[in-house]
């Protein structure tokens, strides 16, 4: 006598929406790790974070946003659009356009 296995009915997958992948790169970008938002955002797996960070490229935009804070720190501090563009290796544009993105956030 054989037995029959039950059929089983096959996993659905969880969808998560553009609001969760959005909120997981905010928590990225202010500096918790891929465990940390998992357990922040009901458990989404870290591999599905992993995709999320490949995909997206979250470190790359993480050097970007900490370029733009000093950028807004260093204009502050008196320093010419040329110099800061010089310090930090950037086009004088790509400066100004930073300059330009903080000061309309606020």
């Amino acid at each position: 006598m054989s037995a029959k296995k039950a059929k089983t009915a096959p996993r659905q997958r969880k969808q998560y929406t553009a609001e969760h992948r959005s909120e997981a790169r905010r928590y990225y970008l202010i500096g918790l790790n891929l465990h940390e938002i998992s357990k922040l955002l009901d458990g989404i797996p870290i591999r599905t974070l992993e995709n999320w960070q490949m995909m997206d490229k979250w470190t790359l935009l993480k050097g970007i946003e900490n370029i733009k804070i000093q950028v807004v720190k260093l204009r502050e501090g008196g320093k010419s659009m040329n110099e800061i563009a010089e310090m930090l290796k950037i086009h004088r544009v790509t400066a100004w356009r930073y300059l330009k993105e903080a000061s309309e956030a606020e």
